[in-house]
């Protein structure tokens, strides 16, 4: 097993030893509104094309990832709750703004499309830092890479085109919204693609 497969398939040095148990596919994330989700879509929309290979994100699944866990036990799913819980009330309220279209490595490579922040980026890697410090805290693997805020709407399954023209002139209508909440997410797979329950809220202070 490599190391992105390591990463993904385990979160806690307990979790690996709980047998037996159910084990819940969680992430801890920021939901933007319904009506922001919706200009997410709308650009999911500009770009979607037949034959293009890529595994477009519901609209209602659209949401910024703050941290990724993977498959845990029951324990882990309740460390995790605790870990957002810690750190919300260090961390205020805070206003967004959706930006710009880019990709991961870049729009001639790409393999995930997201949408940036043209405002509230500080704010939410602060706020998925201490994340981080509290998660590893509570005996959870550190996360390989830094945290970069990005909303994705889709991943490339064949990577070859050049994405680079359609995301640059892609144009996004106003879509701000006030960050108030961290949710601890189970994530559930299924041919029809992933179906996210709310399991804990961590609300930020107004």
């Amino acid at each position: 097993m490599g190391k992105e497969e390591r990463r993904k398939a385990g979160a806690g040095v307990r979790e690996r030893h709980e047998t037996g148990k159910p084990r819940l596919r969680v992430f801890l994330a920021i939901f933007p509104p319904p009506e922001v989700q919706r200009v997410a879509a709308e650009a999911i929309e500009g770009l979607r094309a037949p034959g293009d290979r890529v595994s477009w994100v519901k609209r209602e699944n659209v949401h910024f990832t703050l941290r990724f866990l993977g498959e845990v036990g029951e324990s882990g799913a309740r460390r995790a709750a605790e870990a957002a819980a810690e750190i919300a009330p260090d961390h205020p309220a805070f206003d967004a703004a959706l930006g710009t279209l880019g990709a991961f490595p870049d729009g001639r490579r790409a393999r995930v499309l997201w949408i940036g922040l043209s405002r509230g980026a500080e704010p939410m890697v602060a706020l998925a830092r201490s994340l981080e410090k509290a998660l590893e805290r509570r005996g959870f693997e550190r996360e390989g890479r830094p945290f970069a805020a990005h909303l994705t709407i889709g991943r490339v399954r064949e990577p070859g085109r050049d994405w680079s023209e359609a995301l640059g002139r892609a144009t996004l209508p106003p879509a701000a919204w006030r960050v108030d909440r961290v949710l601890l997410i189970r994530s559930t797979l299924s041919p029809q693609g992933s179906r996210y329950v709310e399991i804990a809220a961590a609300p930020l202070p107004a």
